[in-house]
């Protein structure tokens, strides 16, 4: 099992808005309401491809209560600690005609230590039956920036595999703790080095790095151009299909979610894991919501990524 954490979930509403312009009253044609969160993406990527996965991290309020229920209704288990705050909701305007998006992302509610020291116990009673821990998403307020570092170091002490997907402050504290892998995209990869990543070959440094330091997977995902990801065996992009995008939202969140799939449940080479990453963050883009994604479209999209050793 795949114990995912999202200490800053949300509930994600998206606007459909043909033509948008800034006026005084803007006409909606669709609108689609999901329980998100990076860690709950990759939960849903997980159970809907046929690994068992388990969500933890903070809810509060009345969208945190819309939150756990939905993932409930979807069949996917979750162990939520609750908080006095209200979960964050966050906004996605669309525009399927100019081909634009826009995320307007709330901060999210203030946990307190209390809230804190609840939700290690869980997190410590769940350890036993994982096998990967996938930590993802920004902190939310309240939390310091090494929170990341300390369940890497837990999850470690009881010999499960970890995962690290964040940004910022939060990326470069739990780098230290040397988790199993780590997924970065470019800006957050450049962001935690300091340096520019807008070259293959940087990105090819910059993971040679973190597998000399102890992260035994890195992958850095690159949007349509794909990923580049590297283990002890080497490093390979891969380069999906072209599709027709209609949504965005949550594709690295997928990738992620196939990356462990394939380790964990299909145990492909990494190689191989990748490319089957790829193809679930491709068709992750193809349905409206985040980690929707259908098993027989990521497996028939695996077969059209471009997989080539770096």
């Amino acid at each position: 099992m795949v114990v995912t954490v999202t200490l800053n979930p949300a509930v994600d509403k998206t606007l459909v808005v043909p033509d948008f312009r800034w006026q005084r009253v803007v006409r909606v044609t669709e609108t689609f309401v999901y329980p998100s969160g990076k860690g709950v993406n990759v939960a849903r990527v997980l159970v809907r491809l046929g690994t068992p996965a388990l969500c933890l991290g903070f809810i509060g309020g009345a969208t945190g209560q819309f939150l756990r229920d939905e993932l409930t209704n979807e069949g996917i288990p979750c162990n939520f600690t609750s908080i006095a705050q209200p979960t964050r909701l966050n906004l996605t305007l669309r525009d399927p005609n100019q081909r634009l998006e826009s995320h307007l992302v709330e901060s999210g509610p203030t946990v307190t230590p209390d809230e804190w020291a609840t939700f290690l116990a869980t997190f410590q009673r769940h350890l036993s039956s994982a096998r990967w821990v996938a930590l993802c998403g920004s902190l939310p307020n309240g939390l310091p920036d090494d929170a990341y570092a300390h369940l890497v170091q837990l999850a470690k002490r009881h010999s499960v595999a970890v995962a690290l997907d964040t940004s910022g402050e939060a990326l470069r504290k739990g780098l230290e703790a040397i988790p199993t892998l780590v997924k970065p995209n470019r800006q957050e990869l450049a962001e935690a080095f300091g340096e520019g990543m807008d070259t293959d070959e940087q990105i090819v440094k910059a993971i040679a790095r973190l597998l000399a330091s102890g992260v035994r997977y890195a992958v850095v995902s690159l949007g349509a151009e794909g990923a580049i990801g590297g283990s002890e065996e080497g490093i390979w992009k891969a380069v999906p299909p072209s599709v027709s995008v209609v949504n965005t939202v949550g594709s690295g969140d997928a990738l992620l979610g196939g990356l462990l799939h394939a380790l964990l449940t299909k145990k492909l080479r990494f190689e191989d894991a990748l490319a089957f990453a790829v193809a679930a963050g491709t068709a992750n883009t193809l349905v409206d919501g985040p980690g929707y994604v259908d098993a027989e479209t990521v497996q028939a999209l695996w077969s059209q990524v471009h997989l080539r050793r770096l």
